[in-house]
């Protein structure tokens, strides 16, 4: 079932293209696979080697380099702190209600206080991982070119690579989201720009339109939804991408595209997707087989034994795990890293018959009292165990097997119901519905009426919903609940009580050392 990344644990990376970016770029340090650069005559003798480095981009998001865990593609950047989806699940998810990590490292505290500056390295891993992401996504479009295969004589294989391509530029789209998400402006690139020329700037807005454009541009040639081999991205995975991007334009270009947001949860929700039975199975080390992968419209694939990261999923489920849990592997599959707990304003959402709510609290305080590496300070979190549904652990404890589950159709009931309470359309009867189903599967049997259903309440039953699945930053901005003083949680703004932050820091700062390289760059306001 996870092929396409199983491909990428035993391939090289597109070589040409990282020591390219190595030798003229300057803003990014790259570590290549292979010394010897690699050519056409590459693809002209092995084919498959246009699905390998295919299937390298996909993992970009799942590891950090093309070795062992250790191995990294970006110099400089530790392997794991330095992993995407780690160090995105870290801004997204430490700087707000859902978490804090209490580790001491260098810039953690920071960001879990809204402290932070431009040396932060978790920033700065952030912003080259999707850099990075996004330049050897334009190196494949640009190997990949019709008129280069015509060259090699593959002509045959072009309405493969029809699809590979546009897999690709979603891979970059993707990329781009999280830039216009976290940092606003950004280094743009893309297949057309050439070696030895630095990124230009490209604003939030035009980013926006950038990101739309190529998304509803790949579409025809994307496969059906639910259709693609499994950990790939189809139709569904766009639509998808752009509701989130309109149901936060108003934030991020200034216009009110609710009515397109809808239009899109409707194009998913009446694509075939089923919501599991069993909150629980979501996130399990079986959940591309236990009915889980039937509410997925995109993951990214995990393995214990093919795909070994000390980020993305084995961060999250190894640092939730704390010490005090008992019988830790057989409970969990992991060893445990003692480091996450949730904030009390989370745990507080929770009805008590409510399944989705999966806490330790045995021995712990739900006030995090003190800043400090005693996890006690806190409750823990279950959510995620290494562990099938039918009670088997994972395939190996230090590596887990449970798949990202990156966007699923809970979700996107969700954003029918704020999109419609935005003024987007549909009606408040099936808002209504697509609520209250998932409230039953919490096991809360009393429906939500009319007069419930508001956007505060869906703030918080995106919380209850999607708590630690990378979302819960992106929805307090949104909901304009993250800065100022309309909504505080503890050691917000490194008070114990919660305290009003700038606006300022809706933004991340670009990192200072990129822009010393790059001249074209711009400060965000406020660093």
């Amino acid at each position: 079932m996870k092929n396409i990344l199983k491909i990428a644990k035993h391939t090289a990376f597109i070589a040409l293209s990282v020591i390219a970016f190595h030798s003229c770029m300057g803003d990014l340090d790259v570590i290549p696979e292979d010394e010897s650069i690699i050519t056409d005559k590459i693809f002209q003798e092995n084919p498959g080697a246009y699905k390998q480095n295919l299937a390298k981009l996909y993992a970009g998001f799942a590891v950090s380099g093309s070795g062992d865990a250790g191995s990294s593609d970006i110099q400089g950047l530790d392997a794991g702190y330095g992993q995407y989806m780690r160090a995105y699940w870290v801004m997204q998810e430490a700087t707000t209600d859902e978490a804090l990590i209490h580790w001491g490292d260098a810039g953690i505290p920071e960001l879990g206080t809204a402290t932070w500056n431009t040396n932060n390295q978790f920033i700065r891993a952030m912003y080259l991982r999707i850099a990075f992401q996004t330049r050897v996504a334009s190196e494949y479009l640009n190997i990949t070119q019709e008129s280069k295969l015509e060259e090699r004589g593959q002509v045959d294989l072009i309405p493969e690579l029809k699809v590979y391509r546009a897999e690709a530029r979603f891979i970059r789209a993707f990329a781009y989201f999280h830039a216009i998400d976290l940092f606003g402006a950004f280094g743009f690139l893309d297949e057309n720009t050439p070696l030895g020329q630095l990124p230009e700037l490209k604003t939030r807005a035009e980013l926006v339109d950038y990101v739309e454009s190529e998304l509803l541009a790949i579409i025809p040639d994307l496969k059906d939804a639910r259709t693609n081999e499994y950990g790939r991205v189809d139709k569904a995975a766009a639509w998808f991408l752009l509701a989130k991007l309109y149901l936060n334009s108003q934030e991020w270009a200034g216009k009110d595209r609710s009515a397109d947001a809808l239009k899109m949860t409707e194009n998913i929700i009446n694509a075939g997707y089923k919501l599991n039975s069993q909150y629980n199975y979501l996130f399990l080390a079986d959940n591309d087989k236990n009915g889980a992968q039937d509410e997925f419209i995109a993951v990214i694939p995990q393995d214990g034994i093919h795909l070994q990261a000390y980020g993305c999923m084995t961060f999250i489920t190894q640092a939730q795990v704390l010490g005090s849990y008992p019988d830790k592997e057989q409970n969990f599959g992991v060893g445990g890293w003692n480091g996450i707990t949730t904030r009390p304003e989370l745990y507080t959402k929770f009805d008590v018959a409510d399944k989705r709510g999966m806490f330790f609290t045995e021995d712990h305080s739900l006030d995090i009292i003190e800043l400090s590496t005693d996890t006690k300070n806190g409750y823990g979190v279950t959510k995620f165990r290494n562990v099938t549904s039918t009670g088997d652990v994972g395939k190996h404890k230090d590596f887990v097997d449970i798949d990202y589950p990156l966007f699923r159709l809970a979700d996107a009931y969700l954003m029918y119901a704020e999109a419609h309470l935005r003024g987007g359309g549909g009606n408040i009867t099936t808002a209504l519905d697509y609520v209250n189903q998932l409230r039953k599967r919490a096991g809360l049997n009393t429906p939500i009426k009319e007069g419930d259903l508001t956007l505060d309440f869906i703030l918080d039953e995106r919380a209850r919903e999607l708590y630690w699945e990378g979302w819960r930053r992106q929805d307090l901005i949104r909901f304009d609940k993250f800065t100022g003083n309309k909504y505080n949680w503890q050691w917000k703004g490194n008070t114990q009580a919660g305290t009003v932050i700038s606006h300022h820091l809706k933004l991340f700062p670009l990192p200072a050392d990129q822009l010393q390289m790059n001249k074209n760059l711009k400060q965000n306001e406020g660093y």
